[in-house]
């Protein structure tokens, strides 16, 4: 057999496997079992064992206080750093009309520029689509225009609601989709010189 110390080993495989323990450490280990007071009382504890026990609950406790102090900081912090909830009481005296303008949610920018512009060429456009589509493309303006309008008054009680404020984009997107689909209608119709 060669030393082990004067060859490198490059597996785990490559170590002897039956190499026995100078000695052995069981019968002490199992002796200050049967000795100590748990197993005594007929419990199945060690010391370490029986230190976790005793020190889970205080940190479970610690844990959990934690927690609803986190909890309790976070609605603070949410109930006084909304936006608009400094206006609140301003609010309750306004009209309904005030009110929505105050909780609108504003496009961004670039959004706006494009829905202006898809806007301001719409009356050109829709004067080329066939009158039925004509009808059916204001139809389905006016019921976005309407549904962004009780969005808007909606989020006028509650400015906070976020389904309400991703039904106000959602609504914003299908207005572009519109616009669009008459664009790329009138594009086909009329060629790409438009």
């Amino acid at each position: 057999m060669t030393d082990i110390t004067t060859r490198r080993v490059r597996d785990l495989n490559e170590l002897p496997q039956d190499i026995a323990p100078a000695r052995d450490l069981w019968p002490g280990i199992a002796a200050a079992i049967a000795s100590s007071p748990a197993a005594a009382e007929g419990r199945v504890a060690t010391g370490a064992v029986a230190n976790v026990r005793r020190t889970r609950a205080p940190m479970l406790a610690m844990g959990l206080a934690a927690s609803v102090a986190l909890l309790a900081v976070g609605v603070w912090l949410g109930r006084n750093m909304l936006p608009g909830e400094a206006n609140a009481p301003a609010t309750a005296a306004m009209p309904a009309a005030q009110v929505t303008m105050a909780a609108s949610f504003e496009l961004d920018p670039a959004s706006r520029t494009e829905r202006q512009r898809r806007l301001v060429a719409l009356a050109g456009q829709l004067a080329a689509l066939p009158p039925e589509t004509q009808a059916k493309v204001k139809a389905s303006l006016a019921a976005i225009e309407k549904s962004v309008l009780d969005i808007q008054t909606a989020l006028g009680r509650d400015p906070g609601n976020l389904l309400l404020q991703e039904m106000l984009v959602s609504s914003y997107q299908e207005e572009m989709r519109v616009l669009g689909a008459v664009d790329e209608a009138n594009r086909t119709t009329m060629g790409p010189g438009i």
